[in-house]
């Protein structure tokens, strides 16, 4: 059931896809921070979300409706404490749990059951089921960061023979995916779980972050949070990364003023229409409204600095 029951001190299987690099939402150095944040004792500051609210509120609908149309008994919706690795320091929370009774099951899509990675699958004693909310559309086996690798962690903890990713799609399509352990998913947990220990092991005892490589720019801003007055020769690979930025930046720049001539150029030919119609587009050019707002008085700011997100990069001439 909904209600966050892991520590945030160690790796939870929630965070396996962010870990291994298949999270929209989250890098490895997010993860990392948040975890060495629980260590020093800091509040944790995310908050949830409308999207986040109503999955909880309709997970135990998903895990009911699942299991009637699996056939499931012993359907058990409240977990209230973590479950631990035993050998490994991942814990998960469970959504529900229930029994298969050695069902053999094939794929139905009339009825929304999917098997992955199989012709069939025996729902063999009791089984991992795992409740998932998005306003995608249906897919035919669900994006890994959306239960997929969660469940196998949480099917090693356990030591189930099968779970269920149970997939609310856009409010009005439910998919059952059901999964059999798989070992080589199990191999990079092991690893990525191994590896996210070490480092806040080295955090505890030397208060060194040791970061994952960064996986975009943001990553690489709270690596390196502070500039010092000093100037530094680079490489070669430095002075292409740069040529790159400025080429990049010069056809962006290409690009905007293509796109603003276009745009130009099609509003003349709309005229006072609101709508055209030019073979297989559509253009609008709509009026838009504003609310009347009252007069707002910004306040006061104390003087702070912050490391810039942005390269400043110029090329040098003689």
């Amino acid at each position: 059931m909904a209600g966050k029951k892991t520590p945030d001190t160690m790796l939870s299987c929630s965070r396996l896809p962010a870990l291994m690099g298949l999270s929209k939402y989250s890098t490895p150095n997010d993860e990392l921070e948040l975890s060495i944040a629980a260590i020093r004792g800091d509040e944790r500051t995310n908050k949830q979300n409308e999207s986040m609210a109503w999955g909880d509120r309709l997970e135990p609908v998903i895990l009911r409706e699942a299991a009637e149309r699996l056939q499931l008994v012993d359907l058990v919706t409240e977990h209230d404490q973590a479950h631990f690795h035993a050998d490994l320091p991942l814990c998960c929370s469970l959504d529900a749990t229930a029994d298969g009774r050695g069902q053999v099951i094939t794929t139905d899509p009339d009825a929304g059951i999917f098997v992955i990675g199989q012709d069939s699958i025996q729902l063999d004693g009791v089984g991992v089921l795992e409740a998932k909310l998005t306003a995608v559309s249906p897919e035919n086996a669900p994006a890994l960061y959306r239960g997929p690798i969660q469940l196998q962690g949480q099917i090693d903890i356990v030591k189930a023979k099968w779970g269920a990713v149970c997939v609310l799609y856009q409010g009005t399509q439910l998919r059952i995916f059901l999964f059999a352990p798989h070992q080589q998913t199990v191999e990079a947990i092991t690893q990525v779980t191994k590896d996210f220990q070490r480092r806040l092991d080295k955090f505890k005892a030397s208060g060194e972050i040791d970061f994952y490589p960064p996986a975009n720019s943001a990553d690489a801003d709270r690596m390196f949070p502070v500039a010092e007055e000093k100037t530094v020769q680079l490489d070669s690979e430095a002075e292409l990364l740069a040529w790159k930025i400025l080429d990049a930046n010069k056809r962006a720049k290409q690009a905007e003023t293509d796109r603003a001539d276009a745009e130009k150029d099609l509003k003349v030919l709309l005229g006072e229409a609101k709508v055209g119609i030019a073979g297989k587009y559509e253009i609008k050019w709509p009026m838009r409204g504003f609310k009347a707002q009252p007069q707002k008085i910004v306040p006061a700011k104390e003087a702070y600095s912050i490391r810039q997100s942005t390269l400043s990069v110029k090329e040098i001439t003689a």
